[in-house]
């Protein structure tokens, strides 16, 4: 069963149950507008790049901290990578998704295994929100009312 196979591999590749909405969008042929590839990808490179960079910053901190050796100086070094990884974070973020992948993505960062220990999200804010939800309709399709 065609139907089927898709949406299984709809819900499976976006991880969400909101799946069968892209299949009410792709049966009445509902295009996606087009999104640029290679700016996500540039900047998906860039957020890992400044994850690992950020990775390695901290755990020497930590390291030093925890031998007593730690410095203001090693400190605002250790900051400035975690700065720069913010930034290339949310620059990400404001990109559309080019796809299902993408926006998984975002989701997971969202409220997958980074959220605080409290059950908190990295972020709620607005502009934030305003750009995932756009991301939802865009490779989702409406909702149908």
């Amino acid at each position: 069963m065609t139907t089927h196979t898709t949406r299984r591999a709809l819900i499976g590749g976006a991880g969400l149950v909101a799946g069968s909405l892209a299949i009410t969008s792709q049966a009445k042929g509902a295009a996606l507008p087009p999104v640029d590839r290679a700016a996500w990808d540039r900047a998906f490179k860039a957020m890992l790049a400044a994850q690992a960079n950020y990775d390695t910053a901290e755990a020497w901190y930590d390291r030093a901290d925890k031998s007593g050796t730690a410095t203001d100086a090693m400190y605002a070094g250790y900051d400035r990578h975690s700065e720069a990884h913010n930034a290339a974070t949310w620059a990400l973020f404001a990109i559309p998704a080019p796809d299902h992948a993408a926006l998984l993505w975002k989701t997971e960062y969202l409220f997958g295994d980074d959220m605080g220990p409290y059950g908190s999200s990295p972020s709620w804010a607005a502009h934030v929100m305003d750009w995932y939800m756009a991301d939802q309709r865009r490779l989702l399709g409406p909702v149908a009312g």
